[in-house]
């Protein structure tokens, strides 16, 4: 779950649903069976139906977006607009992380704060400068944070 949040979160909320279904008989055995088995595949297969095209094949940025996305939502912006920041910025983060990446990088706190350093600015000139996305120190820390999360949860430990 801790690899890609929004990802399980989506589909932990559809098997709940069916599961009320089911239990409300408005599912019947096979219907409920097919249901579970569609949502399993999807998770197997870690099919993304709602992931803008730019992200493909990028399944850390995807990781990234999962979490950003719900922030960039908030704010008065049109929904393609929000979402394209949202996948620019984990893209960004993505290849900071990337840029930033060597053996033990967990273990070295002087290259992950370089990261960090990296992303926060990258939030602060481009996101909240040049596309002016409202932005308080404490969203970009919380967001850097909750990325930072979501990348070490994929690299294994």
């Amino acid at each position: 779950m801790d690899e890609d949040p929004a990802f399980y979160e989506k589909f932990s909320k559809l098997i709940q649903q069916a599961i009320e279904d089911f239990r409300a008989k408005r599912l019947s055995d096979m219907d409920y069976l097919n249901k579970v088995m569609e949502i399993r595949a999807k998770v197997v297969t870690r099919h993304h139906d709602d992931m803008p095209e730019k992200l493909s094949g990028n399944e850390n940025a995807m990781a990234y977006f999962g979490v950003l996305k719900p922030f960039f939502a908030e704010h008065p912006l049109a929904p393609d607009v929000s979402e394209s920041i949202a996948a620019n910025t984990a893209l960004a983060i993505d290849s900071i992380l990337e840029r930033h990446w060597k053996v033990q990088f967990w273990d070295d706190d002087d290259a992950q704060n370089r990261a960090i350093n990296d992303i926060d600015d990258y939030l602060f000139d481009e996101v909240k400068g040049k596309m002016g996305v409202e932005m308080s120190e404490e969203q970009m820390d919380a967001l850097i944070e909750k990325a930072v999360q979501v990348a070490k949860s994929r690299s294994g430990r």
